[in-house]
């Protein structure tokens, strides 16, 4: 499953609040004295009434001398049972249906239990069609189980490590077509309906259990023996096949990378309306939402790979091995995300797959920042789908990434494809990941593990770096100032550092154990580069303290674009002229990697200089349309500056090749305060594109104008009918707008009405807002409003407790930042005049050393000392 992502060398801020919420509780597998063998669900469709009923039949056979069955079932009306065709004796409390056996059932031995049913589902299975608001939304019908949800729509036993074999027979009406499991048996029509029966032969979990119905153009494809099924909207072809048409290559590097053949009978992916994740990987049939479908204009910028590459990851890590419970999620989730990467990797160059796991990264650390550190393992919570955050998916991705770079490719590989073969079909807890790694590689991994997934937290580096040329050295200070007083430990990592002197490059691997360490590292002159984790490997933040010259070297010619992307972000830090000179010249050059030319002109918006802003400016028509984007962003900096407001307004008039680059030019012309700001972002709005990415834009803009006449643009579009992205973005809109308009009142009620919204990405944009707003008399709602969403539940316990603990408010922290801009200005202005004044003197040339340059291979290890005095610290 993969839901709908500070800047990475900025440590965390110090983290007080908990992931535990008052009420949680631990979670642990549950009791199987019966396994689940064979489950047939028969099911008719109602769709004007939004109401199904069916029959379910389970086989199951006992561990354990049983005497009555529980099934899990919620808000289903169950009016009969039978054991092996005989009526049987139940129960039924609203959750559970408890089934009494004619006769006490002996372990190994087995019975068929059928539990016939209806329901009006309000989670699991969700009917959609064409309304007043939305007369175009097409008539759909489709399943989301994950975590718990599939008790919703079908009686079962609903655990992930009940895994059995299925079918699933599904009637509707005629014009319409199904996708379930496996392969398709039978298709007939009666009396305007139509039956479709499909068959699953492999043992699966029955959160993966899938049917989607609905009116769909299909396309089909194969890669070696497997049949591809691709199902879409009526007249959206093109469309799809930007999103999914490299599936076929997807499937060779995953077979390769884990070893084992593509499990299933086949694979099919289907586009739906209003899907409530990004995708979902029920086993042969993966659902997407219809929202990434893009058009050639939104292609040149936008891609829908990282979801696809996800979700066909998950047909072996989720789907052939399937945690045994929920808090070891990760080795679903994870694992998925770790694919994304290495498909990056593989379709698209280091470069790539290195951007997509910054974001990663980003992601991870933005919520430790935002809201808590938590252990990857963690068991008390209210529901299941609490722990599915960036710590179970991007976290979980990066801890694989960082055992890949100490065990290196082919042990990494090779422990992967063991762990593979030994669980296939099985259900699996982090100590067999590990255990199957220690057996392929010889590598004790407990500590690994210990630390990255038992532990809260990461390792958080300040790394500083001079120059002794008096000794002929390079001397590397290394600590970790993360705080260890919650759980987090001292890590111990390997620190790859590279110094180039001489024209060449000498790699070092430090072992870092300690809270601080000091490497001399032998360097007969002066280096020219030291590039500390060169591509950024390490899962944990990084602060370098170095000249720069150094940075601006780096900027220059790092062979690793990551390297030079951290430069840039550096020397916007520093901000002198020096620097933004060399930021220009990066952000001109075209043969550059796209991520790092767009991190400079980020640093060059962070200076906020004329001559930053020359430079900007001279970019403003660069071809990548990433770059464009980055460049429109930082202009945004520059408020109230006539030029760069006759500019952007040019261009949001104009247009742009690229949808994201007319939204990011929305979005900084409202952070401009021009005086029209309202006119041409209202027209903005109105135009449409990819996810309606223009209007959200304008939606931003409108926010960060602080026009209290914006107020009333933006609450119009919170409405009912209007597009859901745009719905999202108007929401936030008006918690940013409400106190400069005087509104909010208005703002604390118009939140309180869309908690109750039936669209869910509607739903989830009103805690942010709740926060933005910072009125604790939203409060009431939060608390009183019936939330069927688990995921919704969450944000609503953790948004009241913001609110309860005194967040700091939106408009205080822009006041802040406001009041250090203008300090940044001033100092930065003061350091040009400084540098015109006594221009930097040319360094002495260092002495000569006599020792020989180590080289990368039989090089010497660097020596680690500690500081004098000063004990060893290990984990608390």
């Amino acid at each position: 499953m993969r839901c709908c992502h500070r800047h990475a060398s900025e440590p965390a801020l110090p983290q007080s609040r908990a992931f535990s919420l008052p009420g949680a509780t631990e979670h642990y597998a549950a009791e199987r004295p019966i396994r689940a063998e064979h489950v047939r669900i028969e099911l008719s469709l109602d769709f004007d009434q939004g109401r199904i009923t069916g029959v379910c039949t389970t086989r199951v056979s006992a561990v354990r001398l049983v005497s009555t069955l529980s099934f899990d079932a919620v808000d289903l009306d169950v009016s009969s049972v039978t054991v092996e065709g005989r009526p049987a004796r139940f129960s039924n409390s609203g959750a559970h249906v408890r089934v009494e056996l004619p006769q006490p059932l002996t372990p190994g031995t087995a019975v068929e239990v059928a539990i016939h049913y209806a329901a009006r589902p309000r989670r699991g299975l969700y009917f959609w069609g064409p309304e007043a608001a939305y007369p175009e939304r097409p008539r759909q019908a489709w399943t989301q189980n994950q975590d718990t949800d599939a008790r919703c729509w079908f009686p079962c036993l609903d655990t992930p490590a009940q895994k059995a074999t299925s079918e699933l027979i599904a009637t509707f009406p005629e014009g319409l077509t199904a996708l379930s499991n496996g392969v398709l048996v039978a298709d007939t029509v009666q009396d305007g309906r139509r039956t479709q029966h499909y068959r699953m032969e492999q043992p699966h979990s029955p959160y993966l259990i899938t049917l989607a119905v609905g009116d769909f153009e299909e396309l089909t494809d194969t890669v070696g023996t497997v049949p591809l099924r691709y199902l879409f909207p009526r007249g959206r072809r093109e469309d799809a096949l930007r999103c999914i048409r490299r599936t076929p290559e997807m499937v060779r590097v995953f077979q390769e990378a884990t070893g084992e053949p593509f499990p299933w009978s086949g694979y099919a992916q289907v586009f739906l309306t209003e899907f409530i994740f990004g995708g979902m990987e029920n086993t042969t049939a993966t659902s997407l939402t219809d929202s990434v479908l893009h058009d050639a204009r939104a292609h040149a910028d936008y891609n829908a790979e990282p979801l696809i590459s996800h979700e066909l990851a998950h047909q072996w890590f989720g789907d052939l091995l399937t945690c045994r419970d929920w808090p070891h999620g990760w080795l679903n989730e994870g694992f998925a995300t770790w694919f994304e990467v290495l498909w990056k990797e593989r379709a698209d160059g280091v470069d790539e797959a290195d951007q997509h796991r910054l974001t990663d990264l980003e992601a991870y650390l933005s919520e430790v920042k935002e809201r808590y550190a938590r252990a990857i393992v963690s068991r008390r919570f209210h529901a299941p789908l609490d722990v599915f955050d960036r710590h179970l998916y991007e976290k979980g991705g990066l801890v694989l990434h960082e055992l890949r770079r100490r065990l290196g490719d082919d042990l990494f590989f090779r422990g992967l494809r063991h762990y593979v073969s030994r669980h296939r079909h099985g259900s699996v807890e982090t100590v067999d990941l590990a255990r199957a790694f220690e057996q392929a590689t010889g590598h004790n991994l407990d500590g690994f593990f210990d630390q990255y997934v038992f532990a809260p937290g990461h390792p958080e580096l300040k790394v500083e770096v001079r120059y002794e040329p008096e000794e002929a050295r390079l001397r590397l200070k290394v600590r970790q100032v993360q705080r260890t007083d919650a759980g987090t430990p001292v890590f111990r990592l390997p620190l790859d550092v590279v110094v180039h002197t001489e024209g060449h490059d000498v790699l070092h691997r430090l072992e870092v154990t300690d809270a601080e360490h000091f490497f001399h590292l032998p360097c007969p002159t002066a280096p020219t580069q030291v590039r500390v984790d060169p591509r950024r490997d390490v899962l944990g933040t990084l602060e370098v303290d170095k000249s720069v010259g150094l940075w601006m070297e780096e900027l220059r010619s790092a062979p690793e674009s990551r390297a030079r992307t951290e430069a840039a972000h550096a020397l916007g830090r520093d901000g002198g002229f020096r620097a933004v000179e060399a930021l220009g010249v990066a952000l001109a050059d075209a043969r550059l990697f796209w991520g790092t030319r767009a991190a400079s002109a980020k640093a060059l918006g962070r200076i906020r200089t004329p001559e930053a802003r020359a430079r900007l400016l001279a970019s403003l028509r660069a071809e990548h349309p990433r770059v464009r984007r980055a460049v429109v962003a930082a202009l945004g900096e520059f408020r109230r500056d006539a030029e760069v407001i006759a500019l952007l307004r040019s261009l949001l008039q104009s247009g742009d090749t690229s949808y994201f680059v007319e939204a990011e030019a929305a979005r900084s012309y409202g952070k401009l305060r021009a005086s029209d700001a309202l006119t041409v972002l209202e027209t903005a709005a109105t135009r449409a594109s990819f996810q309606d990415v223009i209007a959200v834009g304008a939606m931003d803009g409108l926010a960060e104008s602080q026009d209290p006449a914006a107020f009333a643009l933006v609450e119009a579009r919170t409405a009912y009918g209007q597009p859901p992205f745009l719905r999202r973005a108007a929401t936030q809109a008006v918690a940013k707008l409400a106190e400069v308009a005087g509104r909010q009142r208005e703002a604390v009620d118009l939140l309180a009405e869309l908690l109750r919204d039936p669209m869910f990405r509607v739903q989830m944009g009103v805690f942010e807002a709740a926060r933005t707003l910072g009125d604790r008399r939203i409060i009431g709602a939060l608390e009183g409003t019936p939330l069927s969403d688990a995921r919704a539940r969450r944000a609503a316990r953790e948004t009241v407790r913001s609110l309860r603990e005194g967040e700091p408010q939106a408009r205080e922290l822009a006041a802040l930042r406001e009041e250090v801009d203008a300090l940044k200005e001033m100092t930065r202005a003061m350091r040009e005049r400084l540098e015109v004044l006594a221009p930097p003197r040319t360094p002495e040339k260092p002495a000569s050393g006599g020792a020989r340059r180590a080289k990368v291979a039989g090089k010497k290890a660097p020596v680690a000392r500690k500081k004098a005095g000063k004990p060893r610290k290990g984990r608390r």
